[in-house]
């Protein structure tokens, strides 16, 4: 394995401004991507694991390119339990893209690809006992697949993709690291938010006690999913993906009470095996976490999280489990920012430091669009 860097990046061309940033010009088309795979099990031990096959699912995205200069290189961005693709591009009300990591990565040339997750959104909800992490993983290896084959829709024309930036949230940053695992077709792997540590006497708490069935709740009344579909309670998601930030607008935590998503049981059901399955990750890692993330970063004594107290010690945590063909693993913490990365007034430091590493160590510092 080659050295492993805990980055103190340079800043570059592509680094984010440190204030509210100006609108980035940028043309964008949302489709449906139909995909069909088949899905794996991790189970331990088990000599012939359950295999799920699943037809024609849509996924949906929002494919955005820098104007008038298409990029070969797309950030596919997987967003985490009970969001969905706009986590990626949150509107801050007064007015600016502060908030939005599409605008911060349009801005430095790139294009990307923003999904639901295969029961998340505006994508396919098939019965809840069916999305999983395995059928997530899966159906995230099949859409970039589709991209690479030109099957997705570009916003103005199309253009060959010559190398794919997955970059996860949270649960999407699990499902990442399974879809990047022995996976010929990604690049580069972006982790935000997450950790092979939990803080194993809170985490499954905070997660789990705010969720009931979404029917119950007013936003998804209507919407026939079936039980094993949850969300949160009103007025939980501050504790829940904030907490103990407190450099946070107000309003948008009420923003993100008002577009909450779902989760469903399977999704949560047996979350260990998460951390245990072995990977096989062959492309560079970015870590990218704020110090004060409180279901992932250790926050008090013997709670069993992440070292976050430097990159140095977050890199030697968990690079060995990405695999023994991981060529890099750099790190950078954000200090004081709680779980929700993107929607803290932080969110221009995470930004940029995701795209400095991403032009340096997967665009050689020399971008091509």
């Amino acid at each position: 394995m080659a050295a492993l860097l805990a980055a103190g990046l340079p800043a570059t061309a592509a680094d984010a401004a440190a204030g509210a940033p100006d609108v980035a010009e940028r043309v964008c088309r949302t489709s449906r991507v139909p995909v069909s795979f088949t899905s794996v099990p991790y189970v331990p031990g088990a000599a012939e694991p359950a295999v799920t096959t699943l037809e024609n699912q849509q996924i949906f995205v929002r494919f955005c390119q820098p104007k008038d200069k298409p990029s070969r290189t797309v950030q596919v961005l997987v967003h985490g339990i009970t969001y969905d693709h706009r986590y990626w591009n949150l509107p801050d009300p007064d007015g600016s893209e502060r908030y939005s990591w599409e605008a911060a990565a349009v801005k430095a040339g790139y294009a990307t690809l923003a999904i639901d997750r295969l029961g998340a959104g505006e994508s396919s909800h098939p019965p809840s006992f069916q999305v999983d992490i395995n059928s997530n993983a899966a159906a995230v290896r099949a859409l970039i697949s589709a991209l690479r084959a030109g099957k997705v829709q570009a916003p103005v024309k199309n253009v060959p993709v010559e190398k794919v930036v997955l970059v996860g949230h949270s649960y999407g940053s699990i499902t990442s690291w399974f879809a990047a695992s022995n996976n010929p077709e990604v690049d580069a792997v972006v982790l935000t938010g997450a950790t092979h540590n939990i803080r194993e006497f809170h985490t499954p708490l905070i997660v789990s006690a705010p969720l009931y069935p979404s029917f119950l709740d007013p936003a998804y009344a209507q919407k026939a999913y079936d039980p094993g579909y949850l969300t949160d309670r009103p007025g939980t998601r501050y504790d829940t993906y904030y907490a103990p930030d407190t450099n946070v607008d107000d309003r948008m935590v009420a923003a993100d009470e008002a577009t909450k998503g779902t989760v469903t049981f399977s999704e949560l059901n047996n979350y260990p095996l998460f951390f245990r399955a072995p990977l096989d990750i062959r492309v560079p890692v970015f870590l990218l976490i704020g110090t004060n993330d409180g279901l992932f970063c250790s926050l008090e004594p013997g709670d069993l999280g992440a070292p976050c107290d430097t990159a140095a010690n977050l890199v030697a945590s968990e690079a060995p489990k990405l695999g023994p063909n991981v060529p890099s693993v750099d790190a950078y913490l954000v200090p004081g920012a709680g779980h929700a990365l993107n929607a803290v007034r932080s969110s221009q430091e995470s930004f940029g430091a995701a795209q400095r590493w991403i032009h340096t160590t997967v665009s050689g510092g020399k971008h091509r669009h």
